[in-house]
């Protein structure tokens, strides 16, 4: 496991050798930062407060990484374990994970590739999400969110702001906002049990199927709430 603390700059994460850890610090005065090892966990601190400096660290394949900083943007390359961002702002953008924990106050998120559960909490930011292989959990205050495919259940809040689900194959999808349009994509073949409201705003559903057995497809629940917005479910290929 890598554990970064850094109050401002960047930091970058590359996979590489399975079996070494490099790291490469450029700040003003990198004898002001603590790189410590215990067993398999490797951690970096700057010793001194306010301390920025850009953060280049080239982990195996997998490795899981802990990131918490006042200001401080994140970029991975290639295949990651768990990443658990938390900081005030920041953008964070990785290319293949495990597991997405992001917590920012300001920032916007970008995950391409999430093979299990992605959590997203943002103040101020939109959120893409390209392909989640489990289960999607956002809470935005102001922003937009995108999530192409979702494999599992998904559940978004957002104050200000449209959602936006290409494709989910989950069997629950909740999604509320209070300004914002929402747009669901669900595939073929389902039955949908459906709990939809808005107050400011129109609903638009797909044609019902022209198959008779639709007692015998998968039920999927979905609650859709929107206090002023448009919200319109399709099918999805």
């Amino acid at each position: 496991m890598l554990d970064v603390e850094l109050a401002a700059g960047s930091i970058l994460l590359r996979t590489g050798s399975a079996e070494i850890v490099s790291i490469s610090i450029d700040a003003s005065a990198a004898e002001g930062f603590d790189i410590g090892q215990i067993g398999d966990n490797i951690t970096i601190r700057a010793s001194r407060r306010g301390r920025s400096a850009r953060v280049v660290a080239e982990v195996p394949t997998g490795t899981d990484v802990n990131i918490k900083g006042a200001s401080v943007d994140v970029s991975s390359q290639g295949a990651l374990g768990t990443l658990r961002v938390r900081s005030v702002s920041g953008d964070v953008r990785a290319d293949d994970l495990v597991r997405a924990e992001v917590s920012i106050a300001s920032g916007d998120t970008r995950l391409d590739l999430v093979r299990n559960d992605a959590t997203v909490k943002a103040t101020s930011g939109d959120v893409f999400v390209r392909a989640v292989g489990g289960r999607l959990i956002a809470t935005l205050a102001s922003g937009d969110i995108q999530a192409d495919d979702v494999a599992g259940d998904a559940e978004v809040e957002t104050a200000s702001g449209d959602v936006t689900i290409r494709r989910c194959t989950g069997s629950a999808v909740t999604v509320r906002t209070v300004s914002g349009d929402i747009r669901l994509g669900l595939p073929p073949g389902i039955r949908v049990d459906p709990e939809i409201s808005t107050m400011s705003g129109k609903v638009t559903l797909p044609e019902p199927p022209s198959t008779a057995a639709v007692d015998q497809r998968r039920s999927v629940r979905i609650r859709l709430r929107s206090v002023s917005g448009d919200i319109r479910i399709e099918r999805a290929g």
